[in-house]
């Protein structure tokens, strides 16, 4: 009896822990091992949880925390006690202590896997990605319930977490160019907005499945194997859609008032754009249409286009212009336009329309 008359201090010394199971300094082994005597004294330390498991539940003692194990700090432990034992001690539980306060870094890489772009998908793009993420330990009660401390075993646990982590990383990548609008062939370009989608599903993911609470994602990196018959391919072909549609530009703003605006206006809008997302280069020449020569139409055209009360109308083809000219719409002094000219020009100057209103009665013209 002897033996059991030294009271234990139950306390965690350990300078770098997750989880860790004290056990008594007599060393019992076996059962009694887990032998605790009421009269114990308990230290846990701020930013810590010990917790008593038992058969049938767990009681818990968040630091900072440092008195003798007695009945009215253990009221549910005491009530096991007074059933199982007929409340005597020692009584049979197993001591753990968590660290709320330890910050778990896991460094992660994730090889090559192909990346498909909706626009481009018959050529899968290789690429790979390289980071880390912290994590703690925030809601203890529910860790326990989601992990047996009895067989807890942190390198395990951390690639376990690590697999996890990979899975959604993919996950978010993969789905990044259909979901999200982001070229696969530009995805190292778009770090930070990548970094922000997987830190938000990992934050859900992890709390739920693991119960700890991620406080940093930090992608490092990601590489396009740009070597890759997939990247030239889909390389070549945004190229050449750069190509064509600066072509088309050019084409369709000569005689807009090249004095004004010009080829290289153009030509800064088109190439100053993703040149891989041909609609954002299409808005921005359009807003050069809209900002520069309002009154010129936005398509080419063979007819002509009138100024009547400052508003522009048309196209009109050679025989509409007569009946205008007839009605009194269509003067000398008329504003008119059509693809090729370089600006509006009256009438009366426009070499074509020089024989229509040569055919219309002065008076009336």
């Amino acid at each position: 009896m002897a033996l059991w008359n030294s009271m234990d201090v139950i306390r965690c010394d350990e300078p770098d822990y997750l989880i860790w199971k004290w056990r008594p300094e007599t060393g019992y082994g076996g059962e009694r091992e887990n032998s605790i005597r009421w009269g114990s004294s308990l230290r846990v330390r701020d930013g810590s949880a010990a917790v008593f498991v038992y058969k049938g539940g767990q009681d818990y003692i968040e630091g900072p925390y440092d008195d003798i194990i007695k009945t009215e700090n253990f009221p549910v432990l005491a009530d096991l006690v007074g059933k199982l034992y007929g409340g005597g001690s020692p009584f049979q539980a197993e001591v753990y202590f968590i660290n709320l306060a330890n910050l778990i870094q896991i460094h992660f890489g994730v090889p090559y896997f192909d990346v498909f772009d909706p626009r481009f998908d018959d050529f899968g793009i290789p690429t790979a990605v390289r980071g880390s993420l912290n994590f703690r330990i925030a809601d203890y009660r529910e860790f326990v319930k989601l992990h047996r401390l009895d067989e807890f075993d942190l390198p395990k646990f951390q690639a376990q977490i690590k697999d996890t982590i990979i899975r959604y990383v993919k996950e978010v990548v993969t789905n990044a160019p259909n979901e999200h609008d982001i070229p696969a062939i530009q995805m190292e370009r778009h770090i930070a907005e990548i970094n922000a989608l997987v830190e938000t599903k990992l934050r859900d993911r992890l709390r739920e499945e693991y119960a700890v609470s991620v406080s940093a994602v930090n992608i490092s990196d990601i590489e396009i194997n740009k070597e890759s018959k997939g990247y030239k391919k889909i390389e070549a072909l945004t190229q050449n859609k750069a190509v064509m549609f600066t072509q088309g530009a050019a084409t369709a703003i000569q005689g807009l008032g090249r004095n004004r605006f010009g080829a290289n206006k153009i030509k800064k809008a088109v190439m100053g754009s993703d040149g891989f997302k041909l609609g954002d280069a299409v808005q921005k020449v359009s807003g050069v249409f809209g900002k520069k020569n309002s009154d010129a139409p936005s398509l080419p055209t063979d007819g002509f286009y009138v100024a009547v009360n400052g508003k522009r109308t048309g196209p009109f083809d050679t025989e509409k212009l007569i009946k205008m000219a007839r009605k009194g719409k269509l003067t000398r002094e008329s504003l008119v336009w059509k693809e090729g000219m370089e600006s509006w020009t009256k009438a009366v100057e426009v070499e074509d329309l020089a024989s229509i209103i040569s055919t219309i009665p002065p008076e009336i013209i």
